[in-house]
């Protein structure tokens, strides 16, 4: 059961001409294909017809129709880049639009909101910790936590 934002998306690319190639639990690839422009066609066949008979304008066309093919992957949970604000997958390590790692862009949003930074690792560590969680760094040696 698809949700009604991920139908819109389709049914707008659907009207947009692009096609549903692959659909799975929580995503849907779509594709849109081109054979080139009229005029770019006409050149081909213009340079090429006193020897190929049109073989080249085929084959022209089905140049075009695999590279300028677009695809678009539409997932059903997504959540917004901190950086751009491109939808991504939530399980993403990176932002497909701008490269950010989200990752980290997820602990230092929480180290802003909810404690620090540990100095050895860099794992978000909440206020009143005397470990870090993930190295095991003893923190009133390492560092005082800021305000």
């Amino acid at each position: 059961m698809r949700s009604t934002r991920l139908q819109q998306q389709i049914d707008d690319l659907v009207a947009q001409g692009w096609t549903l190639e692959d659909e799975d639990r929580d995503r849907v690839v779509m594709v849109d294909r081109e054979f080139g422009s009229v005029g770019s066609h006409i050149l081909v066949a213009l340079l090429t017809i006193w020897w190929t008979m049109g073989i080249g304008n085929v084959l022209w066309g089905a140049y075009n129709y695999v590279s300028n093919s677009q695809r678009r992957v539409l997932w059903e949970d997504t959540t917004g880049c901190p950086s751009c604000g491109a939808d991504v997958a939530v399980d993403s390590a990176y932002c497909p639009a701008c490269g950010d790692d989200l990752e980290r862009s997820v602990e230092s949003a929480a180290a802003d909101e909810n404690g620090f930074a540990c100095p050895a690792c860099e794992a978000v560590v909440t206020e009143g910790s005397r470990y870090c969680p993930a190295c095991g760094t003893k923190l009133a040696d390492a560092m005082e936590p800021s305000e």
